[in-house]
């Protein structure tokens, strides 16, 4: 295994913190635990707000090459004297022109995925409450009639035109040496989509053991059930209420976790629906959020789109619980039946609340789910497991 190399990673932060966020930093710091020098080049997109009209109109069409943002990789990339560059996310500031900067510096390139980007304009295969494979292995020109980037018809002939030129210009063939995709399921719909399948490879997510002790907490009295996410409508957390609403347990607790644009709609729902046992405590921070699923007894997951992996997923499981989740997407991959937790079908209000209901009548077999989560976890999902996984692709590109 390659030792001591060094490593560029680029990442363009969205406007509202997430997954791929924290998913990047426990890279970062991982290998910087196991002495690898790592620089930083980023962009945040909260800046475009305080850009003037016209460079904000400019963004249009920089977005599939950004000159600025090449030249900034190519001074980070000599003053760190990098190996290799990972790039995380490069929409909207960076663009692919990053790749072009390696090249000149003869270093290989990894680019993470974590959504579909490069097939949708939107990024998660949704649209109008359901999934939607409508531009998958063809140019996404639906995209831009629908408006699927932020409702809007120039933002979406942004996204149009990158991708449309980097298909012509076959970016992802030439400037990209291998591809990490979170979830099996995923990389196959990114292949359908165009991304060269012998560049592709399936490395998860991870988290931080929070057990030290190795001690699973006990499961609390009464039944608590915990959603963690983006109050988004991708995220199904509307059916979920309304499931919640016929499963009719007082002394039951629910907490939804996290914010979004979504959130006043919940609420609101909450309260016409007289729903006093659920509780909105915000957006937390990782350690709080881990606390959370300590003192649950079960992770509830009711996305409507595609997830890519499903981290809060792991956090369950490292935590000692079991997850009830969508038959959709990778979720799929990381349940095993009756094991470590279940799936039910997308959007099903009713199966989600006769399985809510069983899953809160049978607390023995949620403890045994929980048990069977934390074996997955140590098997699948730790830093180091995940650290073999990641040099064995630096090697690859490295030494191929």
């Amino acid at each position: 295994m390659t030792e001591n190399i060094s490593i560029l990673m680029l990442h363009n932060y969205y406007e509202k913190a997430g997954g791929e966020d924290v998913s990047m930093a426990s890279e970062m710091e991982v290998l910087r635990q196991k002495n690898h020098r790592v620089g930083l080049v980023e962009w945040h997109n909260h800046s475009i707000k305080a850009m003037p009209v016209c460079e904000k109109a400019a963004l249009v069409f920089r977005t599939a090459w950004n000159q600025d943002s090449k030249n900034k990789v190519y001074d980070e990339l000599k003053t760190l004297q990098a190996d290799l560059l990972h790039v995380q996310n490069f929409f909207p500031l960076a663009t692919p022109s990053v790749y072009t900067a390696a090249r000149l510096r003869a270093v290989p390139v990894v680019q993470h995925l974590r959504n579909f980007r490069l097939g949708c304009l939107n990024a998660y295969l949704y649209r109008q409450g359901k999934v939607c494979e409508d531009c998958v292995g063809c140019n996404p020109w639906r995209g831009v009639l629908r408006r699927c980037y932020r409702g809007s018809l120039p933002a979406s002939v942004s996204v149009w035109q990158m991708l449309t030129f980097h298909r012509w210009r076959r970016t992802w063939h030439k400037d990209v040496d291998a591809f990490v995709i979170p979830s099996r399921f995923a990389a196959k719909k990114l292949i359908d989509i165009g991304i060269p399948a012998d560049k592709v490879h399936v490395k998860p997510n991870f988290v931080a053991d929070p057990l030290p002790d190795q001690r699973v907490p006990p499961l609390p009295d009464r039944p608590h059930f915990v959603f963690a996410g983006r109050l988004s409508d991708e995220k199904g957390v509307l059916p979920l209420l309304r499931a919640w609403e016929w499963v009719k347990q007082p002394d039951w607790q629910l907490d939804i976790l996290g914010d979004g644009p979504e959130r006043s709609r919940l609420e609101g729902f909450c309260q016409e629906k007289g729903l006093q046992n659920v509780r909105f405590r915000g957006q937390l921070s990782a350690a709080q959020l881990l606390s959370v699923l300590q003192q649950s007894s079960l992770l509830l997951v009711p996305s409507l789109w595609y997830e890519t992996f499903g981290r809060v997923v792991i956090e369950a499981f490292a935590c000692g619980r079991g997850a009830m989740v969508s038959d959709l997407g990778a979720l799929t991959e990381l349940i095993d039946e009756g094991v470590n937790g279940c799936t039910v079908p997308a959007g099903d209000v009713q199966g989600w609340a006769d399985r809510i209901r069983w899953c809160g009548e049978n607390p023995a077999e949620l403890a045994s789910w929980g048990q069977a989560g934390r074996r997955t976890y140590q098997q699948y999902f730790t830093p180091d497991i995940n650290y073999q996984r990641l040099m064995e692709i630096y090697d690859g590109v490295l030494t191929g």
